[in-house]
């Protein structure tokens, strides 16, 4: 969790009754909801609260504090949730005083659009992360990213540059696993050299996608 600014806070709480009303949640995210204590709105980063200019794409950013009942993440809630919140969105679990995080990349147009796999920590104790110095909106939301994903973002790509280059990791990252179990197991000469070329060619690829400034 992060040291944010006392000029973000909110501490606005709702109940899980109203939300589920509101975006007609199906019979399977009210069950996921059940393990849900309370939800409180804890931070709202803009430009007025980072004292910075105004950016049409990326406005507010609500930081979602969520209470459980049980050390078990309602995925299924919050994905009809954040489908239905047309700002970006940062969602903290907390469960016996260990919190866990989660986040995916969206786009806010006209519709809210999930432009990423959810990535979500495991739950520890608390433990309050300092914010660097950031001058937008959207360098704070790409900073939040970075950090619960794990990659660093580069400084002059935007969110939307920085989710390409992970998902372009993953898929290497991915790729790498399959062809070094092929390589254990391929008994060909001819196929393990090929193999070995393509294991080479895919860590140069993610080696140049991992540099910081390209």
């Amino acid at each position: 969790m992060f040291n944010f600014s006392s000029k973000t806070y909110v501490g606005k709480e709702y109940k899980v009754s109203d939300f589920l009303t509101q975006i007609k949640a199906s019979k399977e995210a009210k069950d996921d909801a059940k393990k849900i204590k309370a939800i409180t709105f804890k931070n709202v980063i803009n430009a007025q609260s980072l004292n910075v200019i105004e950016n049409k794409e990326f406005q507010n950013i609500y930081v979602i504090h969520i209470e459980l009942k049980e050390r078990n993440i309602p995925k299924l809630f919050i994905e009809e949730l954040d489908n239905n919140i047309a700002f970006h969105t940062y969602y903290i679990f907390e469960f016996k005083n260990e919190l866990a995080t989660m986040i995916a990349f969206k786009e806010i147009e006209s519709k809210v659009k999930i432009k990423s796999k959810y990535y979500i920590s495991e739950f520890k104790c608390r433990e309050l992360a300092d914010v660097p110095m950031i001058n937008s909106v959207k360098d704070m939301y790409k900073f939040i990213l970075g950090h619960n994903i794990g990659i660093p973002p580069r400084d002059r790509e935007t969110p939307d540059d920085y989710i390409t280059r992970v998902k372009a990791i993953n898929k290497l990252n991915f790729q790498i696993s399959k062809t070094e179990s092929g390589i254990i197991y391929e008994t060909q000469p001819k196929k393990k050299f090929e193999y070995n070329e393509r294991l080479r060619r895919y860590k140069k690829e993610i080696e140049e996608l991992m540099r910081m400034e390209k």
